[in-house]
């Protein structure tokens, strides 16, 4: 799964169909690679693989075909994850904890995005240092909360209209959380760049990158100072973001 980043320019997407500006999805080669199952054994604390994608049931809803996931379901999936990072922007103070990091006399840079791991390079928050680290399985959704997504995209707009937002915060919950099967606080891990987390969570990232331009490390003397740093934000940002989303959120530091 790691080789999700390994080439970044493998992961643009071109085609004469579903074009909608401002949307980065990957190409369904890449995407294909969700499903695929890693010989990885549950740990003791309940690590659980593969992927939290269910193939079978997203071609039981028209989404997809027994080839994988192709641009249909990609474009529904970032139109959902664009609505709910936009209400995570609107409704939660995440971009202040993003500025203090941005400015923060530790000097924290943000990653380039030639360097930039799976979740955060499809983000579609403008922040430099939060993204979303929570897979989005829309095939979870009922179909008539699919429908809202597939009108959407067809009309080449895709604007997140108030019936879809309403969705999104109506159905978040279940779509987020990393299998549905499981108790709410199994820790699971579901993702590349995703270490344990409670099950029904909304998880976040923030990274301590410290490199220059040529991928040399940048400076050691603060490097502790910038690692505790970022760890007392991070749980900050869960008690704060948890609170205003009424909802568990869980930060982590990659």
């Amino acid at each position: 799964m790691n080789d999700l980043n390994s080439n970044q320019e493998m992961l643009y997407f071109e085609s004469d169909d579903f074009i909608i500006e401002g949307f980065k999805i990957p190409n369904s080669e890449t995407a294909k690679k969700l499903t695929e199952k890693l010989e990885i054994e549950p740990g003791s604390v309940g690590l659980v693989m593969p992927m939290n994608y269910d193939l079978r049931l997203a071609i039981e809803k028209g989404l997809c075909s027994n080839d994988g996931f192709g641009k249909k379901y990609l474009y529904m999936q970032a139109l959902y994850r664009k609505g709910f990072e936009s209400w995570l922007l609107e409704s939660t103070a995440v971009r202040d904890f993003n500025d203090n990091l941005a400015n923060s006399e530790l000097d924290f840079v943000s990653v380039p995005e030639k360097r930039q791991g799976f979740y955060q390079y499809y983000s579609t928050m403008d922040l430099q240092f939060v993204y979303l680290c929570s897979n989005i399985p829309i095939e979870r959704l009922e179909k008539a909360d699919l429908a809202l997504l597939q009108s959407a995209i067809e009309s080449e707009k895709a604007d997140i209209t108030p019936e879809i937002s309403d969705m999104i915060k109506r159905t978040f919950s279940d779509v987020l959380m990393a299998y549905p099967n499981k108790d709410d606080n199994v820790l699971c891990g579901y993702g590349y760049g995703s270490s344990i987390s409670p099950n029904r969570s909304v998880v976040l990232e923030i990274n301590n990158y410290n490199f220059d331009e040529n991928g040399n490390f940048r400076d050691f003397s603060n490097n502790a100072a910038r690692s505790k740093y970022m760890q007392e934000l991070a749980l900050e940002m869960q008690t704060t973001l948890s609170e205003q989303l009424n909802h568990r959120v869980i930060v982590q530091v990659y």
